[in-house]
């Protein structure tokens, strides 16, 4: 085994990953399990303790001492969703590192993106949020207020439209769309009075529903214009988020990095859509397509927490097999 061994986690709505690494950017392991989110609900600190230990000894099964309370990290970065204030305390009790911290998922999102380096990310999963730094040290945020409150474009967003619309063309008030037909047949419901009372009465959760979002993109690309319209307005509230953020940290004469995240941005007229928008919005903004996912952008935090330079090396060590 490795004498150094360097640990990212990303804590997710859909799963958790965390890879291990060397010293020089070797990924010696990756492992998955499920969400670690809603920690403060009733059995979330039990789900999330399962969530990082799993994915932790999955990451390890490769390595010669594959027990978790053998291995003490060189450093450690675990980046969660939904806040991280709370999830310290459940963490440091599994972990042991020489360095550890448990952070929110934007920053490690960014450093993975962009490889360490400065600029801006959006993220939209099931929620919504855009975070970046500049080249001074300067941080900002927005978006991220959670389904109730904000998440305009991400796939929860998405589908809950694609589902709202849907019930008003069946009152007559909206042009023709397929969604209904859609959303009944993704669901297995009668009706969308049903499908209503399973939202409201919480058989389908949030998670759930949020998954109707890529049967939303795939009507916009089947020139279901009302479905068409969603993706549309979907990118423009995306690239809004990152025009707040880049406003915050850039110049109107510097070029501001921004890279995308999440399942929305599989789909490619919501990255069409999105860069249109970004582009229309915030001139001097320059998409990028991210070079790492967020665990490894976890770990490049871990590289940094621990002094450890990420020189061209350890990065190009890292693209073998941790590249998007």
């Amino acid at each position: 085994m490795p004498e150094d061994l360097y640990l990212g986690i990303d804590g997710g709505q859909s799963h958790t990953e965390a890879v291990i690494a060397d010293g020089d950017g070797n990924v010696v392991g990756r492992g998955r399990a499920g969400p670690s989110n809603h920690a403060e609900q009733p059995g979330g600190r039990e789900r999330l303790r399962r969530a990082v230990v799993e994915s932790v000894e999955r990451a390890l099964e490769i390595v010669e001492k594959p027990s978790l309370k053998e291995v003490t990290f060189a450093a450690a970065h675990c980046a969660m969703t939904g806040g991280a204030e709370f999830k310290e305390e459940v963490i440091a009790s599994i972990l042991r590192a020489r360095h550890l911290k448990v952070g929110h998922d934007a920053p490690a999102a960014l450093a993975g993106s962009l490889a360490g380096g400065p600029g801006v990310v959006v993220i939209a999963g099931t929620g919504a949020v855009s975070y970046g730094e500049n080249s001074r040290g300067e941080s900002a945020q927005s978006g991220g207020w959670g389904h109730l409150f904000g998440d305009e474009g991400s796939a929860y967003w998405i589908a809950k439209e694609g589902v709202r619309r849907a019930m008003i063309a069946e009152d007559c008030l909206l042009g023709r769309t397929n969604l209904r037909a859609s959303a009944l047949t993704h669901f297995q419901k009668t009706s969308l009075r049903v499908l209503a009372l399973s939202v409201y009465g919480e058989e389908i959760s949030r998670d759930q529903l949020a998954t109707f979002a890529e049967t939303v993109h795939a009507a916009a690309l089947s020139d279901d214009t009302v479905a068409h319209d969603i993706i549309s307005e979907a990118g423009k509230s995306l690239a809004a988020l990152a025009g707040v953020v880049i406003s915050k940290l850039y110049s109107d004469s510097e070029i501001a990095p921004v890279a995308y995240v999440g399942g929305v941005f599989r789909g490619e007229l919501a990255r069409q859509s999105f860069a249109a928008a970004l582009d229309e919005q915030t001139p001097h903004a320059h998409v990028v397509a991210p070079r790492f996912d967020p665990a490894i952008g976890a770990l490049l935090l871990s590289y940094r927490a621990a002094g450890v330079k990420l020189s061209d090396e350890l990065l190009s060590n890292l693209s073998e097999r941790g590249e998007v």
